[in-house]
């Protein structure tokens, strides 16, 4: 999980809860959780920094 980074492309299986209380937070419970495509990594090129 450490190396997640947005934009991945995740396939996750489990379940959701309806809250309690309405207008309280759904759950969701992860059984599995597969990565299935990195996302592209940005390249910074001709990179200046003045101060």
């Amino acid at each position: 999980m450490s190396e997640v980074q947005t934009g991945d492309l995740l396939h996750v299986t489990g379940t959701v809860v309806q809250p309690d209380e309405p207008g309280g937070s759904a759950r969701l419970s992860v059984m599995a959780l597969q990565a299935l495509e990195a996302a592209a990594v940005a390249v910074l090129h001709e990179l200046v920094l003045d101060h």
